[in-house]
């Protein structure tokens, strides 16, 4: 019975390994509105009875306001069976009962990215269907030019690969028909507004989104997303400076009752304030942007953007 049983974890080995993931060559960072270049290189080795009609599928995360479906080329080069491009799959092709984005969400999730209702898996497949004998060994690489959104954004980077005729399947054992990849955090700078930032706990949180230093502000606190300098602290602080737009800097960093945030729900907290009296700001000024800390009572204990020293930055703009 023993001899039996390895017998079949032998057959399914043999049978496992389709597809690799070797590697993602992506930039460090990109610039908003200008196209971005990522190579996929992968394998394929079929030792299995081969494949009729099959595709190959690859997806990557991208922020949803990017439309990355209807914005990248994708094409890619095979050492046996040609060149050609990859196209959407379409929303009508399922698997495991879902669209293919929401299959790869479920399954993978989403990086280690906070905020991920506005991420989003965006999935290709080759445009025409092949037949791939047994014993087939072929290099395939993948040439992604995905142009970004306008916006300031960073995320951490994530990739899949697979086939049509296999799917999620795990029959062969998990992530050996298909394979998945999350890189590290990818910028995007020189685009328009503060930075979205999905890499980082959402610390701090201001509304409304676009403002005018004449409309009222809420800055919110809450350290329950990750342990910081303030946790256990119960009297927190705001402490901020406006920037005019004629050069000056407008400090309002005391400890008082003002800019004392008030508790809201659990260890969340917030403070309102009007921009324009809270600076003291004179007729004719106009502030361009705020930098702001939370602090304890001392004000020597500061929490910033990412969780650092560093200040959050909300810049002034109206729709």
């Amino acid at each position: 019975m023993k001899k039996y049983t390895y017998g079949i974890i032998l057959f399914l080995l043999l049978l496992a390994g389709c597809v690799f993931l070797d590697g993602v060559d992506e930039p460090s960072a990109a610039k908003a509105g200008e196209n971005i270049t990522i190579t996929m290189h992968n394998r394929i080795d079929v030792a299995d009875g081969g494949r009729t009609g099959v595709r190959l599928i690859i997806g990557f995360l991208a922020p949803k306001n990017w439309a990355a479906a209807a914005n990248s080329t994708i094409t890619y080069t095979t050492t046996s069976y040609g060149n050609g491009k990859m196209v959407p799959v379409p929303s009508s092709v399922l698997v495991g009962g879902l669209s293919w984005p929401a299959a790869l969400k479920n399954r993978f999730g989403m990086g280690g990215n906070y905020m991920t209702d506005n991420l989003e898996w965006v999935v290709f497949w080759t445009d025409q269907a092949y037949n791939v004998p047994q014993g087939v060994k072929d290099k395939i690489d993948v040439t992604m030019v995905i142009k970004p959104g306008p916006e300031n954004v960073q995320f951490k980077t994530g990739y899949f690969l697979g086939t049509s005729s296999d799917g999620l399947s795990d029959v062969f054992g998990s992530n050996n028909v298909y394979k998945s990849m999350f890189k590290d955090c990818f910028s995007i700078t020189d685009g328009q507004g503060d930075l979205i930032d999905f890499c980082n706990p959402q610390i701090a949180a201001v509304s409304p989104g676009m403002a005018t230093d004449n409309d009222f502000l809420t800055l919110s606190f809450d350290p329950d997303v990750v342990s910081t300098a303030l946790n256990g602290v119960s009297n927190i602080y705001l402490c901020a400076k406006g920037y005019t737009s004629d050069g000056h800097i407008l400090e309002a960093c005391t400890q008082t009752e003002s800019s004392k945030l008030k508790s809201y729900t659990g260890n969340k907290s917030a403070i309102t304030i009007w921009p324009r009296a809270y600076f003291n700001m004179q007729e004719g000024q106009t502030l361009e942007k705020i930098e702001y800390f939370f602090t304890d009572a001392t004000g020597t204990v500061k929490v910033g953007f990412s969780n650092t020293t560093a200040p959050f930055v909300y810049t002034f703009k109206c729709q």
